[in-house]
């Protein structure tokens, strides 16, 4: 049976790795199950995406696809106090409709072709991303084990019948979602577990473009310590994980670590989860403890998010001990009232310890983040004062300071199931209330275009206040993607995608005819990231020669 694994991303100013498509992929093949795997992500194969897909489907011929659905949008609300030059009030940019431009091309290429939708950004809302998309199935939460195990039990059958025998299978599997006759989509909820599930533990590879763009982006490569969260925060999307959190043993953690540094030469890593140091330090500490004791400890460097609170000197000599280079916090608020509207564990009495320990404690290759929500729910003059007199004080104590001017509202979060005055809601056109219009609760299905909640002004008014206030803090600044933003992407940012691509399968004169284009319509920007690209190529190592140990600690990754 062949699959398509399909990693529906069209973000393109970070390039991240499908990591839980490499997990899939590697299981299905340490179980030896009679399915034959290829992967495409097409809006970095190509710049028309939709004939890339075809040409994919055409060549592999797939009996079934997996839709990987990372994120419903770039979370970037005002990247800039200006507006474009389209007049947009915010910058979040809808990734749905570009994604629903691929599943239109999997329908008219062959109608009956089972497609199942996962990944992240799906399980956060699950029926709303099957109907935008006009999908029938699906995968909530956790899907390593259901989707092999669905593969497992198709292959047994052979390739007939597979739409019929595919909703079958997915109503006995744990998060499996299938249309009915009716065109209804039932909820199931994924296992409760106290491990992380897996097929099996083969370790997952890296395709060479993304190798490429890790080390020519600076972008650190995903390694997942555990996944879930304890805390019910008012804006989280992943309400399915939700107050239980399944963990992985430290040693697989510092095995694929390891595994990526041997086989890639990848040494800066991200551990990827919600808050790291969540539901207890105890695990994080574990996992520091094997990364320094690992072979590579000496070239291995990572940073995650983490929570304020639990934070103790000895996890702050374990973050030591195994080089977190940055560690990033969300500090939701410096007001106690507004904390607690936001469900956290913490108060700012927390929120002065932590800081105070990691400003005393880290060493000096540590940059310590923060990233700060303005414009919630009970956002006032008095509230931002506070905030912005804080946010002063840790700057000038050499922390790193970004801030978003306000919230995104998704489907199915606590703040979408509050009523929401209009008077502070924005979408890309402009406000949304009418005279008169009171608080109200939005339906799920709205709250896929980008909706914006900010108080007590509109996103890009407080974009330019906060702006103005910090023009003299060289380490405050906007949560946005870098250098090179999405909302307003350069017109030489793609083909640079897509020459990365060729270039890392080795196809030269595809390659050269996209640089051609950077080089016509980039800027020194541009030009630069095109130069890096090809230094990163020229070094890269072969796949499998082995790393060196570094004689002494590594310089900070950017």
């Amino acid at each position: 049976m062949r699959v398509l694994l399909l990693y529906a991303n069209p973000h393109q100013v970070l390039p991240v790795s499908p990591y839980g498509l490499e997990v899939i992929r590697a299981a299905v093949d340490d179980l030896a199950l009679p399915v034959e795997t290829s992967m495409c992500n097409p809006f970095l194969e190509s710049l028309d995406p939709r004939a890339r897909l075809t040409q994919v489907l055409d060549s592999t011929r797939p009996h079934l696809v997996a839709l990987s659905v990372r994120n419903i949008d770039n979370a970037v609300v005002a990247c800039d106090p200006k507006p474009g030059p389209d007049g947009r009030w915010i910058d979040v940019v809808d990734y749905l409709e570009p994604i629903a431009g691929l599943t239109a091309v999997l329908r008219a290429w062959n109608p009956e072709l089972p497609v199942v939708a996962g990944g992240a950004a799906f399980t956060s809302c699950p029926a709303e991303v099957m109907d935008r998309l006009g999908l029938d199935f699906g995968i909530a939460g956790p899907g390593e084990a259901a989707f092999t195990e669905l593969l497992r039990a198709l292959a047994d059958g052979g390739t007939r019948d597979l739409r019929r025998r595919t909703a079958h299978v997915l109503a006995t599997l744990p998060g499996g979602l299938a249309r009915a006759a009716d065109g209804s989509i039932p909820t199931a909820p994924p296992p409760r577990t106290g491990v992380l599930s897996r097929p099996s533990t083969a370790l997952p590879a890296i395709a060479p473009e993304y190798v490429l763009f890790s080390k020519a982006r600076g972008i650190p490569t995903a390694l997942r310590s555990h996944a879930g969260c304890p805390l019910r925060c008012s804006y989280c999307i992943d309400h399915v994980n939700m107050r239980r959190v399944d963990e992985r043993p430290a040693a697989a953690v510092a095995e694929e670590a390891e595994h990526y540094v041997r086989r890639y030469g990848l040494t800066h890593f991200h551990l990827a989860a919600p808050e790291v140091n969540l539901p207890y330090e105890r695990a994080l500490i574990e996992v520091c403890e094997a990364l320094a004791k690992s072979r590579y400890a000496e070239a291995v460097t990572w940073h995650g998010y983490f929570n304020v609170k639990p934070f103790s000197a000895d996890l702050m000599d374990a973050l030591v001990r195994s080089r977190c280079v940055r560690p990033s916090f969300s500090v939701d608020a410096f007001d106690d009232r507004m904390l607690r509207g936001h469900r956290k564990n913490y108060r700012l009495r927390d929120v002065e310890d932590t800081f105070g320990l990691l400003l005393r404690r880290r060493p000096p290759w540590m940059q310590v983040q923060v990233g700060v929500l303005f414009g919630q729910p009970e956002e006032s003059a008095a509230s931002l004062e506070n905030a912005i007199g804080h946010i002063r004080r840790l700057a000038d104590r050499g922390v790193s300071v970004n801030y978003s001017c306000g919230l995104r509202v998704y489907p199915h979060t606590p703040l979408a199931r509050t009523p929401l005055d209009p008077q502070h809601l924005y979408r890309a056109s402009g406000p949304v209330a009418r005279p008169g219009e009171t608080p109200r609760l939005i339906p799920p299905g709205e709250l896929l275009t980008p909706l914006v909640y900010c108080a007590p002004m509109p996103p890009r008014e407080l974009a330019a206040y906060l702006a103005d206030r910090f023009a003299d803090c060289p380490n405050v600044g906007f949560i946005d993607e870098g250098p090179v933003k999405e909302a307003r992407m350069p017109a030489w940012l793609p083909p640079l995608n897509v020459a990365t691509w060729h270039l890392a399968h080795g196809r030269v004169d595809d390659t050269a005819q996209m640089v051609r284009r950077v080089l016509g319509e980039g800027d020194a920007t541009g030009i630069r990231m095109a130069q890096r690209l090809f230094q990163e190529a020229a070094a890269a190592p072969e796949t499998g020669s082995p790393v060196p140990s570094a004689a002494g600690r590594p310089a900070v990754h950017p």
